[in-house]
């Protein structure tokens, strides 16, 4: 369970990420200014505050209305899904904005300073991630996370980076795809394949999955009647469709991949038991980062040792035991063998 609000979290896109950062480092400054007592503070001097502040932290000049401050000071008094419930209260006499409670801050929690640290590697570790923008209520949580961690004028030092890249190719189709598997309702495609012509049509959608950088779509196309898988970087026009939807009858993610590498499943396939030999140190590296989780140690020497995996071969399969270049030997079947042994044919003579 952990395992997939972590995964959804880190599939949030920069959903009004700019706006929403703005709007956490104002409720701070308006925090600190509101708990120094011997100052006023009307909304101009808000405003200030937090422009001086905003330069500082993101290096952007902006001006702040009176709409905006006394926007901020309301969410901070009543906003639900903020939380914060601020007891700021109005003296028309002073013509000053205060705290009630005098003890009162937005960032009490139990935090201690490491703690704070912690929280702030982990969430900078979450936004690298790109994705949807819609996923409602995750937004309010890591704005509330944030808030918690964020300190002013202070940078954190990144022990991660991710190979994760800024822009996935396709990935602004997400939410309308995401949004129609949601509410199971059909989509007219447009789709341009690699190697033909494009073409268009009704699908129901079912899955979206990501692999090696890249979103792929499963989906019953109607006029076909058949699963069918569809890069989304090859989506040139999505659109809603007045069709009904054909709900996946026997369509189970979890079922559905567990035999394969990647995203591409031939009808008709079935499992094998894929032998391969492995040598010098890259036996360790195998050892340590399976290529699938029925991979078993079947007989080792000093030098090399035989693996096997019980997989359906495809593509992906093909792709990544060539990737391991001349330290990986595919031994059984012979059929799949054979087709590795001609694509590092016609490899090869594209260097004579």
């Amino acid at each position: 369970m952990i395992v997939l609000i972590v995964h959804y979290i880190c599939m949030i896109n920069k959903y009004a990420m700019a706006t929403n950062k703005h709007a956490i480092i104002r409720y701070r400054v308006i925090d600190k200014c509101l708990r120094q007592v011997d100052q006023t503070w009307n909304w101009k001097s808000l405003a200030e505050a937090c422009v001086k502040e905003l330069k500082a932290v993101t290096d952007t000049k902006t001006t702040l209305s009176e709409r905006t401050i006394k926007g901020d000071l309301q969410n901070m008094r009543s906003d639900r899904a903020l939380g914060y419930f601020a007891p700021i209260e109005y003296d028309r006499a002073e013509k000053s904005y205060y705290y009630s409670r005098r003890d009162y801050s937005i960032t009490e929690a139990p935090l201690n300073r490491s703690d704070s640290q912690e929280l702030k590697n982990a969430i900078g570790l979450l936004r690298q991630f790109t994705g949807f923008r819609h996923l409602e209520g995750i937004d309010n949580i890591i704005q509330k996370l944030e808030l918690l961690a964020y300190e002013s004028r202070s940078k954190t030092k990144r022990f991660v980076h991710l190979a994760q890249p800024a822009s996935i190719p396709g990935q602004k189709w997400l939410d309308i795809i995401y949004d129609a598997i949601k509410k199971e309702k059909p989509l007219m495609m447009t789709y341009k394949p690699f190697d033909r012509e494009a073409f268009s049509g009704v699908l129901s959608p079912y899955l979206l999955k990501e692999y090696d950088n890249r979103w792929y779509l499963y989906a019953n196309f109607h006029s076909k009647g058949q699963l069918r898988t569809y890069g989304l970087e090859r989506i040139t026009d999505l659109k809603k469709s007045i069709q009904e939807y054909r709900s996946a009858e026997n369509f189970e993610p979890d079922t559905y991949f567990q035999d394969i590498i990647g995203v591409t499943l031939a009808e008709g396939q079935k499992v094998k038991n894929i032998e391969f030999e492995v040598y010098d140190y890259t036996v360790q590296y195998i050892q340590t980062k399976p290529l699938h989780r029925t991979q078993e140690l079947i007989q080792t020497e000093k030098k090399k040792s035989i693996f096997r995996i019980q997989l359906i071969p495809n593509y992906e399969l093909e792709s990544l035991f060539l990737s391991y270049g001349e330290n990986i030997r595919v031994i059984k079947p012979k059929s799949l063998a054979n087709k590795l042994k001609a694509r590092v044919g016609k490899s090869v003579k594209n260097y004579q």
